[in-house]
């Protein structure tokens, strides 16, 4: 049996308003987004915009994200911990870049995560890749992309191992309200709350 078009609006509306007023979890407003997902009828409003925020805040998905094997960084060529450079490497007359890069054990110290930085395609904040600014990292999908197109993905894992690196969350969130603050007008892909990061896991 599935959930008529009116029931799903209805569904959301009120989900969406407890969640506001702070009577539902993030978790728990999730699990019904995943409801309408599932049980309404394909192709309407409601179950797109259910899966347009489970896509943005869940790494579980449809779509085949592999969990990828565990890196095994050589000793001596990659940060052992995560943390924040300044880069030398910048066009004459601008400012040094503020870069976190993040430790072997993510996978991902290769890419170099700007703060304040002006661009926000594929996400706030992105990767980018150590000897090729063009190439970019969606730092909550996975996907990589050689200026705007989509050339592959990052394993889950490493995506996750990113998310749950305290120095990184601290780093996003900067980036998140730099952009808040330098670029208002700017519409986010998820209207609720852009400053909530995914969860740890």
């Amino acid at each position: 049996m599935r959930l008529t078009t009116a029931g799903a609006q209805l569904y959301l509306s009120t989900s969406h308003i407890t969640l506001v007023c702070g009577f539902l979890s993030w978790d728990e407003y999730l699990l019904r987004l995943r409801f309408v997902k599932d049980c309404a009828e394909p192709g309407t409003i409601e179950v797109r915009a259910a899966t347009d925020i489970l896509r943005e805040y869940e790494f579980e998905g449809q779509d085949n994200w592999l969990l990828g094997e565990p890196e095994q960084p050589v000793p001596g060529e990659c940060p052992s911990e995560s943390g924040v450079s300044i880069s030398d490497s910048h066009p004459p007359f601008e400012p040094p870049i503020l870069a976190f890069i993040a430790a072997a054990s993510t996978g991902l110290y290769h890419w170099h995560f700007h703060q304040a930085d002006r661009d926000f395609f594929p996400s706030i904040p992105h990767g980018h890749w150590h000897s090729d600014r063009r190439r970019k990292l969606h730092t909550y999908r996975g996907w990589t992309y050689q200026e705007d197109r989509q050339i592959g993905r990052v394993s889950r894992d490493k995506i996750i191992a990113l998310w749950n690196d305290d120095k990184f969350r601290a780093f996003a969130s900067a980036a998140i309200q730099y952009y808040l603050v330098a670029f208002p007008a700017y519409v986010w892909p998820v209207v609720f709350n852009p400053r909530r990061l995914p969860r740890r896991r």
